[in-house]
């Protein structure tokens, strides 16, 4: 024998001793819950790391000399698997950089800005508020969208005067201003008409938020007048996102991903997104972008809208739940006519237009997202919510009429 080698006597110890103490692990894993050292019911995953650990010490004992041979073997096999997944990690940072750019660029720079984990973890891309449930994040802040500390979207040139004019703006993304800078919002282009055509001091404060439905929105103008903010002119501009509400949840007056918050709040494990540690490295290689971008490129949103649920696959009818939205709708109405006779400023209420209800001729790109080919409105490609949409709104083009105090804007295209 060789002075490398170890002597039969010693390699016949080291062999018991590793199968005796993998023994000895695996009866501490499956007796974790009654010997305190487990929290929980079932198996933990650290009883699962104690479980493999016993079986690798076991084996090991088994294996005896030949278990040298076989660590240098998987030792070998493990490290082209890296080689191989270092190389496809580069490939893909290539060749998604050929198909789809434009998301391998954006992605940088939510990775670059620390947005990244911020857009992929949250229900809503807002940050937490008190009973409107959230407001914009000003951690999204860029050069061209802006969000002030409170989570109110900046409106250029608004005047500091004390006594200038003002006005408060409520709804949703389209109010808010998805997609486009500070200077071409709707409230950025009011500030301008107003202030040049009056020649007065003007204030106009942007208080809508992305997702948004009125009934939030009252909230909003409540806690404005709580805190002695009062408006001379208030502009409410809704309709989709109410309709988008019931469209998820079977019920009028609830706001957007109600499920998915309810469930955190109710402390729901399935509602906080917790992977597993591979792949959540996965989902943050180039390997997965790749991959979700060629899901992308060649969608299948049928089997995707099977998977949701909606008020139609819970058995409400598109008629009943249309009366329910107009209802809620104006009754949230009369609610701001209440608190405008008593703090004494004007008001309208515009029901805003949508490429899923009348009869523009769509772009390609509108045609797209008509038909459910933009991820943000999937649901534009399932039959039931172009039925709940058209079913709104033909209610409320038949029930209220243009006024001083309601005009709707669903048909201006």
């Amino acid at each position: 024998m060789s002075k490398d080698e170890l002597s039969e006597s010693t390699v016949k110890f080291i062999r018991i001793l590793s199968i005796s103490i993998g023994i000895l692990i695996l009866i501490a894993a499956a007796s974790a819950d009654h010997i305190g050292l487990s929290s929980g019911r079932g198996i933990s995953r650290n009883q699962i790391g104690f479980l493999g650990s016993g079986l690798a010490l076991i084996a090991f004992g088994l294996m005896g000399r030949k278990f040298p041979g076989f660590y240098r073997g998987a030792a070998v096999i493990f490290l082209n698997v890296v080689v191989a997944i270092v190389l496809i990690e580069f490939a893909s940072i290539i060749l998604v950089k050929l198909i789809d750019s434009e998301r391998f660029n954006t992605r940088e720079q939510k990775m670059e800005e620390g947005h990244l984990e911020l857009v992929e973890n949250n229900v809503v891309l807002g940050k937490y508020a008190p009973f409107v449930v959230w407001r914009s994040n000003p951690a999204l802040n860029s050069d061209s969208v802006r969000v002030d500390p409170e989570g109110y979207r900046i409106t250029p040139n608004v005047s500091t005067d004390p006594n200038a004019y003002k006005v408060f703006l409520l709804g949703g993304s389209a109010m808010w201003g998805t997609n486009v800078s500070d200077s071409g919002t709707i409230g950025a282009f009011l500030q301008t008409y107003l202030s040049e055509s009056t020649g007065s001091a003007v204030a106009v404060s942007n208080l809508a938020q992305v997702g948004h439905s009125s009934t939030q929105e009252i909230i909003e103008l409540v806690l404005q007048l709580r805190s002695g903010n009062i408006p001379d002119f208030v502009i409410y501009y809704d309709g989709f996102n109410d309709v988008w509400g019931a469209y998820e949840a079977g019920r009028a007056g609830t706001h957007h991903s109600e499920g998915p918050i309810a469930a955190r709040v109710e402390g729901k494990p399935e509602a906080f997104n917790v992977r597993p540690p591979l792949e959540t490295l996965l989902r943050e290689s180039n390997i997965w972008l790749l991959i979700t971008s060629i899901q992308n490129r060649t969608p299948d949103f049928a089997s995707e809208l099977q998977r949701v649920e909606t008020y139609s696959t819970m058995g409400v009818h598109a008629d009943s739940l249309a009366a329910e939205i107009v209802e809620t709708y104006l009754g949230n109405c009369r609610i701001v006519e209440a608190l405008a006779e008593q703090y004494g400023f004007e008001y309208i209420f515009v029901w805003q237009p949508s490429i899923w209800y009348g009869e523009k001729r769509k772009t390609e790109d509108e045609q797209d997202i008509y038909n459910g080919g933009f991820a943000f409105f999937l649901a534009g490609g399932d039959p039931a919510f172009k039925e709940l949409y058209t079913a709104t709104y033909n209610l409320f083009e038949e029930t209220v009429v243009d006024s001083l105090h309601y005009l709707s804007f669903a048909r201006i295209f």
